[in-house]
């Protein structure tokens, strides 16, 4: 049995040697442009291979890079989970970041999402909290697009035991904190108040997407190899 010595696992990348320039789904040299920590601003990256793991759950594309600018490696990740890894954002790796969701989400959440985390990542402290707030609308869009308003949408999910109280007062509060993000008022919005914002979201989604599912699984199972 082969052990991959990228991740020490048997029978994984050790399957699938590297591509070439020509099967890689970013063609070498293309430019991505990302934040640098060294650099503590946005730079070039300049990709220098690409990896393929086709049968990762969902597929999963790593492109080994370097800071034009610094020379620093860099490790990004895109994810196929249906349409195509170009309908995905790079997610940096390595140097690692503090967040990133790894399961799967609907496209307009997963969208919305990444875009929270790079207005925290960019200190926009008003922008993060105004794409939570988009990011929860779209979970209450994705369980039931009938309700005009966001409010109505997490009454709905509550009502129907899709959520929990305590979710429900969670997700009531970060509608609440999007609203001052969303509008003008002289709300002031913290840094402390977009990392909880995103904490709380992370920790619904979670429950919502992986945790519910990974907990039907489960009783599946059981009740398969239950004698």
């Amino acid at each position: 049995m082969k052990i991959c010595e990228l991740c020490c696992r048997p029978s994984c990348c050790a399957e699938y040697p590297l591509p070439s320039s020509a099967e890689a789904t970013v063609p070498i040299g293309e430019v991505l442009i990302y934040y640098c920590d060294q650099c503590e601003k946005h730079t070039n990256f300049h990709p220098l291979q690409v990896h393929l793991l086709p049968e990762e759950v969902p597929p999963e594309e790593h492109t080994f890079a370097k800071c034009d600018a610094c020379n620093k490696p860099a490790i990004f990740l895109r994810e196929d989970v249906g349409d195509g890894f170009e309908s995905d954002f790079y997610y940096r790796l390595y140097p690692p970041h503090d967040r990133h969701v790894g399961f799967l989400l609907p496209p307009v959440v997963r969208t919305s999402y990444e875009e929270a985390v790079k207005c925290e990542g960019a200190k926009s402290w008003i922008a993060c909290v105004t794409m939570v707030g988009r990011t929860l609308e779209a979970v209450t869009k994705d369980y039931d697009p009938k309700p005009k308003s966001m409010f109505a949408g997490l009454q709905t999910m509550h009502k129907d035991g899709a959520i929990s109280q305590e979710i429900y007062e969670w997700a009531n509060e970060l509608r609440v904190i999007r609203n001052f993000g969303a509008h003008a008022t002289d709300e002031p919005i913290s840094r402390q108040d977009a990392e909880e914002a995103l904490d709380f979201l992370q920790a619904i989604m979670e429950l919502i997407y992986y945790m519910r599912p990974k907990f039907q699984q489960m009783k599946t199972r059981r009740g398969l190899t239950k004698p």
